[in-house]
């Protein structure tokens, strides 16, 4: 009788519940454990009789292969460069539209739309603006200056990361909800101590948003590893073709192998690499955080 009504109790919870779970076990859970099995295999997305269990040899490629490598490393190099100085412009931007200025809705509307405009369209603007005639050569001919080649070999690492940063402004409105929760007699106490702005903004401000930091660089680390789409449109190339070599970041390898070259097994096992690596990596970010981060329950800055 307890347990009928127990059961009773919760049947509205499991009610809600109960098609969310069923929708997240048969698109996400049994999907990604599927994937699973499948890099362990030769699968190569056509005969399922012909599939055979290869144990770790994909994996083992992975670390082997020297393009694998190649992609891994300029990914981290991406990503090492993007996600600073994205974290950088969004804190200024912050800093500066907190400030009491005239259109301040205007500005933060303006900062914050190149972060939701559809990927295809913000790469085939950038593509106009760098291409060998485009609107950036076009200036630098009217300046008399020697075009560049910006989307070529030497450029187009360079081209990728302006492009990124142009979406800076994604984390402006959580910067600027950060900043607005800054008491301010923190700053009037500052004021009254003699603080210059710069040391207002190093004493009082930065600590009080390393949480924000923090959740912005988790957010960031990961976005920034699963690039694939900029580099693959910005190079007009095909996965066939596979972008220009400075921009063949790793989730186009893996795209790569999975769709133009029908190795399903490998790629997936370059998938589950690359979900180990931002795991490792996360874990390693939150264990540095007790380290740098402030939260309003601590005792000192």
């Amino acid at each position: 009788m307890l347990q009928t009504k127990k059961w009773r109790q919760y049947a509205t919870f499991y009610a809600f519940v109960s098609p969310w779970l069923i929708i997240f076990i048969f698109l996400g859970l049994f999907p990604l454990l599927y994937g699973l099995y499948l890099s362990f295999t030769n699968f190569t997305g056509f005969n399922m009789n012909q599939l055979k269990f290869v144990g770790f040899s994909n994996y083992k490629t992975v670390f082997l292969d020297s393009e694998s490598m190649y992609a891994l490393g300029r990914t981290l190099l991406v990503t090492a460069i993007n996600v600073p100085i994205s974290l950088a412009i969004g804190l200024f931007l912050a800093v500066l539209l907190n400030l009491k200025i005239k259109g301040l809705s205007w500005w933060r509307t303006a900062f914050y739309i190149p972060s939701v405009v559809p990927v295809v369209s913000t790469v085939l603007m950038w593509k106009f603006i760098f291409s060998g005639d485009g609107l950036l050569n076009t200036l630098f001919d009217k300046l008399q200056l020697q075009p560049i080649n910006w989307l070529g070999y030497e450029y187009a690492t360079t081209a990728l990361i302006v492009m990124l940063l142009w979406g800076a402004g994604g984390s402006l409105l959580i910067n600027l909800a950060g900043l607005k929760g800054i008491p301010a007699d923190l700053y009037e106490a500052a004021e009254i101590d003699g603080a210059s702005p710069v040391r207002k903004f190093f004493t009082v401000t930065l600590p009080l948003m390393t949480h924000i930091l923090f959740f912005n660089l988790i957010m960031g680390i990961i976005g920034s590893l699963q690039i694939y789409i900029q580099p693959i449109l910005l190079s007009g190339k095909t996965l066939l073709d596979s972008p220009i070599k400075p921009n063949y970041l790793y989730l186009v390898h893996a795209f790569q192998q999975i769709f133009a070259f029908q190795r399903f097994g490998y790629g997936l096992a370059l998938m589950w690499v690359l979900f180990i690596a931002i795991l490792l990596l996360t874990v390693l970010v939150f264990y540095s955080s007790r380290f740098w981060v402030y939260y309003e329950t601590d005792q000192e800055v």
